[in-house]
């Protein structure tokens, strides 16, 4: 039976894992364009700098980009991913949302999302309804009929899916750095070689390395700077001056999310 002459109200709640999918559809190509407005603004073009207000000033933007599709297609009764599953999102009386109400389910995104504890409230509730539809009035439900092979198939994807998600997120947390992170550290090392020369000037107006902060700072002219570039570059805990031999080492941990330490000897 077509969409348009199916009786809402009459139709099944939809299997989380279309839910899930249909999510993931929808959801994939705004995290996509976070990513590649990063990339082209800061690391390619470099009109932004990368600080941690650029991203999220580009959180910001593309989260109100997500929950404008979502009120959009709220509104016209199932977004892309939902329409691709078959899904249907609609009133708690089978109608088709209101506008404010398209917005308010959209809204109560951000009410389910953190630790997904809105999305897992479907599954204990007996219309399988999350955070956000209780919040809208609002159900999603099958209103294309799937064969038991496609809802197998789903909840293959889907557990999949789950898996590695889970697997990349430890990944990228424990594992992977960050361009942020990467940004960090090569800002300290660049910080240590500026330290560096520092040393060598004051070396030449007093005839030795020293190993004393407050010194290199009187000799880069600029106390205020010095100081403010210390707090930018390095972790405070963990800095290290010596000096001895003729030479010096200068060891540091930047302020990326692992505190990767980052040293040099000289001359």
């Amino acid at each position: 039976m077509p969409m348009d002459e199916t009786r809402p109200e009459s139709l099944p709640a939809a299997k989380l894992t279309d839910r899930f999918l249909a999510f993931l559809l929808d959801f994939t190509p705004f995290v996509c364009g976070f990513y590649l407005s990063l990339y082209v603004l800061v690391f390619k073009l470099h009109r932004l700098p990368n600080v941690w207000p650029t991203w999220q000033k580009h959180i910001l933007l593309w989260t109100a980009l997500w929950l404008l599709y979502q009120a959009l297609g709220n509104a016209s009764g199932a977004t892309f991913g939902k329409r691709l599953f078959g899904l249907r999102v609609v009133g708690a009386d089978g109608g088709r949302l209101s506008v404010p109400r398209a917005c308010v389910r959209a809204l109560g995104y951000l009410v389910s999302l953190p630790l997904n504890l809105g999305f897992l409230w479907s599954l204990v509730h007996p219309d399988s309804r999350t955070w956000h539809d209780l919040l809208a009035g609002s159900r999603v439900v099958e209103a294309t009929p799937r064969g038991q092979g496609a809802a197998l198939l789903s909840a293959v994807l889907s557990i999949l899916i789950l898996l590695g998600l889970g697997g990349g997120s430890l990944w990228s947390v424990f594992v992977r750095p960050t361009p942020f992170d990467l940004e960090k550290v090569r800002r300290a090392q660049e910080g240590l070689r500026i330290l560096a020369a520092v040393e060598e000037a004051y070396k030449a107006e007093h005839g030795r390395y020293t190993n004393k902060l407050a010194d290199l700072a009187v000799a880069s002219e600029d106390v205020a700077a010095f100081k403010q570039g210390m707090s930018e570059l390095f972790d405070p805990d963990g800095f290290v001056l010596q000096t001895g031999g003729g030479g010096y080492l200068i060891r540091a941990r930047a302020l990326d999310r692992r505190r990767t330490p980052v040293e040099l000897a000289g001359p």
